[in-house]
């Protein structure tokens, strides 16, 4: 994982309430060329003593209300890459440590009543890219409503329980491996029965093709479709090797491909490929979800996020929270200790591999990688016709299979 190298431009002043972006030269997948980063801050008050407490649900939310709480200000950290091809390991540092802390865990926590500046530093001659002024505030003797949990029989339950239940208790550097032997060139592929998805079926998930052997991603969609990333394709007539849960090697040839009609960089950005032939019984491929997906799972959002399993260049099983499924697919850097113990950054090389929830046991793919940092893509789902007229274009008579939710709560 390598950090580009660059000056940043266009720097300024730092006013009240401002967040400044500054552009740099980026390294990438393909050629060199400018982008930007963002420092995102959301204001949390956290509860500083000891009140009363009563629960209340609101549609799949469990809430906490607090009464007579004191309460400080946090502010939840995100910086947000607004160009694929930037590659950066950054850090969040504050200007007044008597006010509020540096980052930690996603997290810039306040200590006293003021104001500071955040400032998002990349690895990069030590330059600024991004800052923004913060008030913490002490407030005494009010009530205040805190997230404890999704209700019982909701789909946002199902999902963050299918992660968090499974990394729990976990060591990531042993857990996050999805194959204990991972060797391209012999080639021998040997599943990590101590990976915290073992017991998933993560055979949709391609590990090697032969345009980019690790990288360049690709995963199933039907028996004989899959979906990578149009910035970042592969080759027609490339071999594709997809290991079936006994760890045998099953390949299959990608002979034609068809890129989003309105694909322009980087958006829609996404490619289907159609493989010489079915793969067989003991391979699956990713379901997507329905159309009302909201209607099951009503609060998503910045502060009420779900667990999603995704894979980096290094066959890596990681933890990222989705919080958005608009046109893009946009996930945040976790705030949950054990969460943030599983989460790697997306970089130069991830693009095109899959974000997933897991829904009753099952893989439904949200979108393939376009962007670093905590991730995000173009939202599979938004697309859906668009997908289902390429596979049919190129034939096999398959088109996107949604995941069932009669079972869970419908919130509409």
């Amino acid at each position: 994982m390598q950090n580009a190298s660059g000056i940043p431009l266009n720097c300024g002043t730092i006013a009240g309430g401002t967040t400044y972006t500054y552009n740099k030269p980026a390294i990438g997948e393909g050629s060199i060329g400018e982008g930007s980063i963002t420092l995102l801050v959301t204001p949390v008050e956290r509860i500083t003593n000891s009140p009363g407490s009563s629960s209340t649900t609101q549609d799949d939310l469990i809430l906490t209300q607090y009464t007579s709480a004191a309460t400080i200000t946090d502010y939840e950290v995100e910086i947000q890459q607004n160009n694929p091809n930037i590659t950066y390991e950054a850090t969040t540092t504050s200007s007044n440590t008597s006010i509020i802390l540096d980052e930690s865990n996603g997290v810039a926590s306040g200590v006293a009543a003021g104001t500071a500046v955040l400032t998002a530093t990349a690895d990069l001659n030590s330059a600024v890219f991004s800052a923004k002024e913060v008030t913490v505030s002490v407030v005494g003797s009010t009530t205040t409503t805190e997230f404890s949990g999704y209700a019982t029989g909701s789909l946002a339950k199902n999902a963050s329980d299918a992660v968090d239940t499974r990394i729990s208790g976990k060591t990531p550097s042993v857990a996050k491996p999805i194959f204990s032997t991972l060797n391209h060139s012999t080639p021998s592929y040997v599943r990590n029965t101590g990976g915290w998805a073992y017991n998933v079926d993560l055979t949709p998930i391609s590990p090697w093709n032969s345009t980019g052997g690790g990288t360049r991603a690709g995963t199933l969609i039907s028996p004989r479709h899959i979906i990578f990333a149009a910035h970042y394709q592969i080759n027609n007539g490339a071999t594709i090797r997809f290991i079936d849960g006994s760890n045998n090697i099953i390949t299959r040839t990608m002979t034609s491909k068809l890129t989003h009609p309105d694909y322009t960089p980087y958006y829609p950005d996404i490619t289907i490929g159609i493989l010489d032939s079915d793969v067989p019984a003991g391979i699956s491929y990713a379901k997507i979800l329905p159309q009302n997906w909201a209607n099951y799972s009503p609060s998503l959002s910045n502060t009420y996020t779900i667990p999603a399993l995704v894979t980096d260049q290094e066959e890596k099983g990681l933890v990222t929270d989705l919080y958005s499924l608009g046109n893009y697919a946009s996930f945040r850097t976790p705030t949950d200790t054990t969460r943030f113990s599983f989460y790697e950054s997306i970089i130069s090389g991830d693009s095109g591999n899959p974000a997933f929830l897991i829904i009753n046991g099952e893989l439904v793919i949200l979108t393939v990688w376009t962007y670093g940092g905590a991730g995000s893509g173009t939202n599979i789902l938004a697309h859906k016709t668009a997908i289902n007229t390429m596979m049919s274009t190129l034939g096999g008579g398959y088109s996107l299979t949604e995941i069932d939710l009669s079972s869970f709560n419908d919130y509409s």
